[in-house]
């Protein structure tokens, strides 16, 4: 199937192309082999056939996710019957004319590029070739003569094998420079995530040493109010940037992966406070810098797409503009202005400028003027993400005096962007979490139907059932008509919802008696029951892409009060001794373990109650060190074990599963959820 799959998306630029030719082609050449230049043999249904089964491929957009599912297999089919299977079997029943046997060659050119896999494509021509031969041999009066035609055979076999050989010469060259970006970037995660973990520990410690504003210290703390609330308020602002550099490493990575941009995140937001809010952040090598840099978005707009991404694109114009400065008076400015079909900002500085021979390859995978430490991806991406919010980028530049950037994002209202949220929900996962009979199930149901969304429909008490890991959904909607058994489950639920990264909204009753004291550690959007029975499309549109108002969640219920031991298993020292603080901190008992070797030796002198065990660790890593607890006869083969990891991916979760871990928190992990995982198991 990945096979298939990878065939399918190196195919997919030229399936267009692919109908057009084939769409048209096989009826014109009807006409002209028919009656401009006679042959022997025509066949005019099957032709028409050939064209409808490359025809169907014009609806690929269109097909709902069932049927996309096979598109690669129905790809695959109508190549093999519209190339090979076609063209051998009308050069047999033509006799072996020269006319089909250049034909055929031609052919063989076409299906060498159409489909990638060089294995796949070899079998793929033996099977179609000798189905047309066995065909043909049965139509024919004294079935095929091979003997006199068979100087042909070696020539078509060299042009198979030597083409595929050169093809895939190229697209092994092609995919090694963006493995080289794949492994590039996936160093910078790895290498990133540990400190960045060690990090927010440590402001976690430090912000819960520092008292805040309304604790009542003696003079044991030299600080004012004042001056507490700074420090607070830095903690703050320094994890946000954490939390930040986390979720561009995930976009950055996912959009590498797949050589696309990835739109799962994408909502509405403010052009204006994002982009002020990169400027800002941008990282400057000194305060001089900083003023070098003018912002007017006095028109500010909104946009449908990622902040992140496009705080990064920002990132890499200004970048780029303090790379090129020259040696004479440098500004930098970015304005906003209103289009005639939408909205633009424009990145201007007054640097060195751009060869005009060179503007037109900037934006090339790949593409670099030379400079030291750059690896020509930084404009490619941009281009990609700007055209994945429906825009574009350009770029205008009088060498010696300026460059100007200008990003082109279409209104919101504009059919562009309802046209990419419906491309966009209907890649989205819903779980509805209530009765399927309801009026906010019924409307659900129906409203997920024509937007061709996946939805997942449970009963409350069997989502309360459920495990953490099993949440992984864009959007979740609780119906609110609760009882107090149903407020009971309630509780039990959000506490199951504290890990996942779906939007979560509760449609309730704002008339009628209830409690909503259950946002302890996650945010639910509260949504007006009548409101989202009236307009449900409304709604959807609403949860799905809009900025959801946020309150800050108060503390968690699980706290540490028991005198237990547990086992920390990295082999990063600082995030080892600053979790063991915080632990320690609630009265733990806390045992450190730098590979899982270590660990299964210490599990043989302690008793230890809970595992926080890394995946990733060298002489033994977590995931094998998990599975040898398990197997082994020993008494500590039942410890809960935790998995540490910076890879939520499905893959590594069911690995996690797979291996026996109970449960998994992702780094970097602020306290309170930490904490509260500790208490879950202990």
């Amino acid at each position: 199937m990945n096979r298939l799959q990878k065939i399918y998306s190196y195919a997919e630029p030229n399936t267009t192309l692919v109908v057009v030719m084939g769409g048209l082609g096989y009826p014109v050449y009807y006409w002209v082999w028919q009656y401009l230049f006679t042959q022997p043999y025509e066949n005019l249904w099957l032709r028409l056939l050939c064209s409808l089964l490359v025809f169907v491929l014009a609806f690929r957009d269109v097909m709902s996710n069932k049927l996309k599912k096979f598109l690669p297999h129905y790809y695959l089919f109508a190549i093999g019957f519209c190339l090979p299977f076609f063209f051998s079997y009308m050069m047999l029943m033509n006799n072996w004319s020269d006319v089909w046997v250049l034909s055929f060659m031609s052919s063989i050119f076409l299906h060498i590029l159409l489909v990638y896999d060089t294995r796949v494509m070899l079998l793929h021509a033996f099977i179609c070739v000798v189905a047309a031969g066995l065909i043909a041999h049965l139509q024919l009066e004294g079935g095929i003569q091979l003997a006199e035609h068979v100087v042909y055979l070696p020539i078509f076999a060299f042009t198979y094998l030597f083409g595929n050989l050169f093809y895939f010469r190229n697209q092994t060259e092609h995919e090694a420079k963006f493995s080289i970006a794949k492994s590039f970037g996936a160093g910078i995660a790895h290498e990133m995530r540990n400190p960045l973990s060690a990090l927010l520990s440590s402001f976690e410690v430090i912000k819960g040493i520092i008292p805040n504003g309304n604790s009542s210290y003696r003079n044991t703390y030299q600080l004012n109010a004042q001056e507490i609330q700074i420090l607070n308020d830095l903690v703050d602002d320094s994890m946000k940037v954490i939390w930040t550099g986390n979720e561009t490493i995930d976009l950055l990575l996912t959009s590498i992966d797949q050589n696309r941009v990835s739109t799962s995140t994408f909502c509405k937001h403010h052009a204006h406070k994002v982009v002020e809010n990169a400027v800002n952040s941008f990282g400057y090598k000194n305060a001089s810098e900083s003023r070098l840099v003018q912002v007017d978005i006095e028109s500010d707009f909104e946009y449908l797409g990622s902040d992140t991404l496009l705080k990064y694109v920002i990132y890499n114009l200004l970048k780029n503009a303090f790379r090129h400065r020259g040696t004479s008076k440098f500004t930098i400015s970015l304005k906003a202005k209103r289009t005639a079909d939408g909205n633009s900002i424009l990145v201007r500085d007054t640097g060195q400028g751009i060869e005009p021979d060179l503007i037109k390859n900037i934006f090339e995978d790949f593409y670099t003027t030379g400079k030291n430490g750059t690896f020509g991806l930084g404009l490619s991406f941009c281009r990609k993400v700007m055209m994945s919010f429906g825009g574009n980028i350009e770029c205008r530049s009088v060498y010696g005096e300026w460059t100007e950037f200008e990003l082109k994002f279409p209104d919101y209202s504009s059919n562009k962007i309802s046209n990419i949220k419906f491309d966009l929900m209907k890649a989205k996962t819903l779980l509805y979490i209530g009765d399927e009979d309801s009026r906010v199930g019924a409307v659900i149901k129906r409203i997920s139907l024509e937007a061709d969304m996946n939805l997942t429909s449970i009963t409350l008490s069997k989502a309360a059932a459920r495990e953490e890991h099993q949440f992984e959904f864009n959007l979740i909607i609780i119906d609110g008509e609760l009882d107090r058994h149903g407020w009971s489950l309630m509780s039990r639920l959000e506490g199951k919802l504290g890990f996942t990264e779906a939007r979560i909204a509760f449609i309730h009753d704002e008339n009628a008696t209830r409690n909503l004291y259950f946002q302890r550690y996650v945010d639910i959007e509260l949504y007006s029951h009548q409101d989202f029975i009236n307009s449900p499309r409304d709604a959807l549109d609403y949860l799905m892409f809009d900025e959801l108002k946020v309150d800050m969640p108060i503390q968690s219920y699980n706290e540490i009060s028991t005198k237990r031991t547990v086992m920390i298993v990295d082999d990063n020292h600082s995030l080892r001794s600053i979790t063991s603080i915080m632990l320690e901190k609630q009265g733990l008992h806390v045992i450190q373990a730098e590979n899982g070797k270590v660990a299964l030796s210490t599990l043989e002198q302690e008793d230890v109650d809970l595992i926080l065990m890394d995946i990733e660790m060298p002489v033994l890593d977590g995931l094998t060190t998990t599975k040898m607890i398990r197997e082994s006869n020993a008494s500590y083969a039942s410890i809960p074990i935790v998995g540490y990891t910076g890879d939520k991916s499905e893959e590594t979760v069911t690995k996690i599963n797979e291996y026996g871990m109970n449960d998994f928190i992702v780094k970097p992990t602020p306290k309170d959820e930490l904490i509260d995982k500790v208490a879950t198991w202990i």
